[in-house]
């Protein structure tokens, strides 16, 4: 089996080594959804891979979990397509813009395929490429989707990965709080060898 596991940035993908049964190959997509699209669909177009692993740290908004804590997103969402509008968020799916029942979304959502191989926490993310820094922010995005964690780069690989129908699976590990911007607090060290191991162990388990 061709197993890709899709990086945003160097740094979480530093020192990650797996040895396995199968081709196991990794691409550092670029931080931000832009890249991740750009990149991961020019490859799946040159190559298309048996299963996918996305994988990459997280700011969580959720107090139960704790720094280092890995995470598996079976919903995530395209937070910031839609508008402000007298003070409510609207999505695109509200306006109409872009049907949320037609593939590769569920209820305008971006749904994973149920996976046996993740056994950590399964989690609702939010994707967005403007950093939430302020309680307006959160709290929007808390009332708007439920999100447990934050991402920039989460529903673009969900979005190839179902219109491709590639099986795949998204592995999160908490680095920080969302909007805690003192760097002291954040734990990137922990996150990121919290989540080779998962990512091992998620290989190890796929037959």
């Amino acid at each position: 089996m061709h197993i890709l596991v899709v990086f945003p940035s160097g740094l979480e993908a530093k020192n990650f080594e797996v040895d396995s049964k199968h081709s196991v190959e990794v691409l550092v997509s670029g931080v931000g959804g832009f890249a991740t699209m750009y990149s991961l669909s020019k490859y799946c177009a040159l190559q298309k891979p048996d299963y996918i692993i996305h994988a990459g740290i997280c700011g969580t908004f959720d107090e139960t979990l704790a720094i280092g804590d890995v995470v598996d997103v079976m919903i995530d969402h395209f937070a910031d397509f839609g508008v402000l509008e007298n003070g409510q968020w609207k999505t695109g799916f509200d306006l109409k813009l872009v049907s949320g029942h037609k593939k590769p979304f569920s209820d305008g959502q971006l749904v994973a395929p149920n996976n046996d191989f993740a056994d950590v926490p399964k989690v609702v993310a939010v994707t967005s490429q403007t950093i939430t820094t302020t309680t307006e922010q959160k709290k929007r995005l808390l009332n708007t989707f439920h999100p447990s964690i934050e991402t920039m780069e989460g529903a673009f690989v969900h979005y190839v990965c179902l219109q491709e129908d590639i099986p795949f699976v998204h592995l999160r590990a908490v680095s920080n709080v969302v909007g805690e911007r003192d760097k002291s607090k954040w734990n990137i060290k922990l996150a990121i060898e919290n989540l080779h191991n998962e990512i091992i162990n998620v290989i190890l388990s796929i037959d």
